[in-house]
């Protein structure tokens, strides 16, 4: 019986010491994944601060579109208004000749 003890508890003390490794290591491992998951939230938020920097700017940039088209409207309607008053213009010089 003495020899049964002692093989008995001799498979206690290394079942404990592989627990306590096993542990160990679960332990190790649960630490990377919690660093690597606070490396993750870090790039999120930083990649949910450039989303928002390129929404805002995509408004402001839809906004110069539509001030621009505007502003090219209002050139197109000078230039066709000039382009009509030319011709006008060369209409009634060779009237304006022909008087004098």
């Amino acid at each position: 019986m003495v020899g049964y003890e002692s093989s008995s508890s001799s498979q206690v003390s290394s079942l404990s010491s592989k627990d306590k490794n096993d542990n160990y290591k679960l332990l190790h491992d649960i630490e990377e994944l919690h660093s690597e998951a606070n490396k993750i939230v870090v790039m999120n938020n930083r990649l949910k601060g450039l989303n928002s920097w390129l929404e805002n700017r995509v408004i402001q940039l839809e906004s110069e579109t539509t001030d621009l088209k505007t502003y090219f409207e209002h050139l197109e309607m000078i230039y066709s208004n000039s382009i009509d008053c030319s011709k006008k213009q060369l209409a009634i010089k060779p009237w304006k000749t022909a008087l004098l």
